[in-house]
């Protein structure tokens, strides 16, 4: 699938010699309306303080299915359809694999990312993964 917004999780189609073909990046920026499409792009899992960012042509990139499963036992915070934010440990997830969205909010980084995590008290609640 071709990239089409910001905060798609993409990779090389086809990676240059010497690169690491299943190096990730998320998409900051897409510039389509130009003679070349081309995305800004940032690695990800790098253990970079400061994680390089590149400007590539759109063609070479793809978006790939995350796996979500290793998010079961993290504490974690998610926004539920209230509007409500609540604080647990993951108990599971919608899907094993995901076409990861994320988007900028107020205060953090939501997502596209449906879990069941378990409160302080042991109450579940269904909601979307949220990053601060």
């Amino acid at each position: 699938m071709n990239p089409d917004k910001s905060g798609q999780i993409v990779k090389f189609h086809l990676p240059i010699k010497g690169e690491n073909p299943e190096q990730v990046y998320v998409i900051l920026e897409l510039h389509k309306d130009v003679e070349r499409p081309r995305a800004k792009i940032q690695a990800l899992n790098t253990g970079l303080a400061f994680p390089p960012i590149n400007i590539v042509p759109l063609e070479d990139l793809e978006v790939i299915e995350v796996s979500t499963a290793d998010l079961i036992g993290h504490f974690v915070t998610i926004n539920k359809s209230d509007y409500s934010q609540v604080r647990g440990k993951v108990v599971s997830v919608s899907e094993q694999k995901i076409n990861l969205d994320l988007s900028q909010g107020t205060k953090g980084i939501e997502t596209n990312v449906y879990l069941t995590i378990s409160d302080k008290q042991g109450v579940e609640h269904i909601g979307t993964l949220f990053v601060n």
